[in-house]
């Protein structure tokens, strides 16, 4: 009976038993899939389903035996070969299966392919259809895994550096940035095996090139990205264009190599910026100016003449003026070419006057040292050379004398030419070779003038022509010679060589030409100290320098500086590396073969060798 409440929208239905014909129905579905299942497990036998492959090789039909001796055979080469582990760009390494506790169990995957009887209803399911392609069971060493990968952490780590931007000339050098890395090593385990699993999938035909897993990385950014580096190199790109410079009479390119001489970059706060300095620009664009002056100009200088210094006056000069000029550049340097600006010619005072010369005070010798050299072309050149590029170097007050910069490259395009050098442990002849004496001569002369010391580099080995400790070597784009002028006064250095000769050696003095600050400059004794010695040593090479042994050890020693009678003390150390005595000696010719002796006819007796005494040999 259908009872309907009173006002009710819903009709309520009495409560009884699912019909009995539902149960008979499930249950005779599932006895249906049990017996399925059953006859599933009874069907499998030891050989595989008829379609069965595994990496694309067939093994249906097969007994266990034969069918896991040939993925065996077919597969093993592949499954071990070693796969990479691949990070960033660089981070790169080969690892093997077996050193990571990885390898491929051949006999449960002919099981899983369908090869015996088994509960699994995925193999039930492939004996059921005939059976396919099957995956391959891998064997999987987790502590051997985890710390294979472990291991190979330092391989993956990096830190950060940002993207660079610079200029060598008007070439721009741009470098990008790096990110900083390192292995995250449970996720990286993972991909390791997950990456190994497809790896041993591929096909047999198909595996052309070793796998590639990549690594789980955590990436740091650098502060210097480049994104933030991309705006900056645009608008480079814009401003190293040549800008043509018109004058009332005349007219000049501005070069890209000119402009280039007027642009840094400043990465302070994290963010990249590109300055640009007109007044350095204007200096120099000399060849601009000169172009388009009506009366050239020129600054004063100072230059050693008659072994004195002279002031060479300034003089003023009609042209383009450099406030004029930066203005006017301003205006264009940011748009694209053609570029021009015009310039009115005004009057162009020297920057570096008279008066200015004259205050510098540069009036007597304060810093003066010799060094000699024996009878050779090759120092007489290269010392030459290098005399020549100090002579007149200006140090104004503040200011940083280089002995690379004063010289300019030192190559055979410049005039140098080969001679002895250290090279490690031993001497080479190098262009330019000899040249380091300037430096030990100069570094003690500014040693004596009180300069401060900023960049001095002594031999690896001691030659006993110079003062233990206290010498100086250079080499080109790696090491240099420098000082400062902490005086209030100007230097000028003057230096000049005594050429040698079959009749006599020679010598190269260096001076510093300013006025007396110090009350007195003057070098302790050297100590010398932990004394150590060489080997002996037989050289073939065709180049070979024959070298006589020297003796290796510890110095110190200190410049004692007076000044307004108060007494300063700078304390140096250096340690000298032995000399190995070097015998110069022809390579052995290389070994001949023995002379074959003739074949003695049958019917012929051999005769008894003739010896000789052992002794006699």
């Amino acid at each position: 009976m259908i009872r309907i409440a009173a006002g009710a929208t819903r009709v309520d239905r009495p409560r009884g038993r699912v019909p009995g014909f539902i149960w008979w129905i499930t249950g005779g579905v599932l006895v249906l899939l049990a017996a399925t299942y059953i006859g599933a497990h009874f069907m499998a036998s030891d050989s595989v389903p008829r379609n069965a492959t595994v990496s694309g090789v067939a093994i249906g039909g097969m007994d266990v035996t034969a069918a896991t001796a040939k993925l065996s055979s077919e597969l093993s080469s592949g499954d071990t070969e070693a796969f990479a582990l691949t990070g960033q760009p660089g981070q790169t390494v080969s690892v093997l299966p077996a050193d990571a506790g990885l390898s491929v169990d051949y006999e449960a995957t002919v099981h899983r392919a369908g090869a015996g009887p088994s509960w699994d209803p995925r193999v039930l399911i492939r004996v059921l259809s005939g059976g396919g392609p099957t995956a391959p069971v891998l064997a999987v060493d987790k502590p051997a895994l985890a710390a294979a990968i472990e291991k190979l952490s330092p391989e993956f780590a990096r830190e950060p550096s940002d993207a660079m931007l610079g200029l060598d000339g008007a070439e721009i050098i741009y470098e990008p940035m790096q990110l900083g890395t390192s292995l995250e090593l449970a996720k990286t385990v993972a991909a390791v095996k997950a990456g190994y699993q497809q790896a041993v999938q591929r096909p047999v035909g198909a595996r052309n090139e070793s796998a590639s897993i990549p690594a789980e990385l955590l990436i740091t950014e650098p502060q210097i990205t480049d994104a933030e580096v991309q705006p900056v190199r645009e608008r480079l790109d814009v401003v190293l264009q040549p800008v043509t410079v018109r004058a009332p009479q005349a007219e000049a390119e501005l070069t890209i190599d000119q402009i280039a001489e007027g642009i840094s970059f400043n990465t302070d706060g994290g963010t990249m910026r590109m300055d640009i300095d007109y007044p350095r620009i204007y200096d120099h664009a000399a060849e601009l100016r000169d172009e388009l002056a009506v009366v050239r100009g020129q600054d004063a200088r100072i230059e050693i003449q008659d072994d004195h210094p002279v002031i060479i006056p300034s003089q003023e000069g009609l042209g383009i003026g450099e406030t004029e000029f930066g203005e006017a550049l301003a205006t264009v340097i940011e748009r694209p070419a053609p570029r021009k600006i015009d310039l009115d010619i005004v009057d162009v005072r020297a920057r570096f006057t008279t008066a200015d010369a004259e205050a510098l005070g540069i009036k007597e010798v304060v810093g003066e040292f010799t060094t000699y050299f024996p009878n050779s072309s090759y120092h007489n050149t290269n010392l030459g050379l290098a005399a020549a590029g100090i002579n007149n170097e200006l140090v104004k007050p503040g200011e940083t004398f280089s002995l690379s910069e004063a010289t300019g490259p030192r190559n055979a395009a410049t005039g140098y030419v080969p001679g002895g050098a250290v090279v490690g442990d031993h001497i080479e002849n190098v262009v330019g070779g000899g040249v380091s004496q300037s430096a030990t001569t100069t570094f003690n002369a500014a040693f004596f003038a009180g300069m401060t010391d900023i960049e001095h580099h002594p031999h690896t080995q001691y030659f006993s022509q110079y003062p233990p400790g206290r010498e100086a070597t250079v080499y080109e784009g790696v090491l240099d010679l420098k000082f400062r002028n902490d005086t209030p006064y100007g230097v000028l250095m003057q230096a000049f060589i005594e050429p040698s000769s079959p009749a006599g050696r020679g010598a190269l003095t260096v001076r510093v030409w300013s006025t007396q600050y110090f009350d007195s400059v003057t070098a302790s004794e050297p100590q010398l100290f932990n004394y150590t010695y060489g080997r002996d040593q037989i050289s073939t090479r065709s180049d070979c320098v024959a070298q006589s042994p020297a003796q290796g050890f510890d110095v110190n020693y200190q410049r004692i500086m007076v000044l307004d009678g108060k007494t300063t003390t700078e304390d140096f150390f250096w340690r000298y590396s032995p000399v190995d005595r070097i015998v110069c000696r022809q390579p052995d010719p290389p070994p001949q073969p023995a002379p074959q002796e003739p074949a003695a006819s049958p019917e012929e007796t051999p005769a008894e060798s003739e010896g000789t005494d052992s002794d006699e040999a």
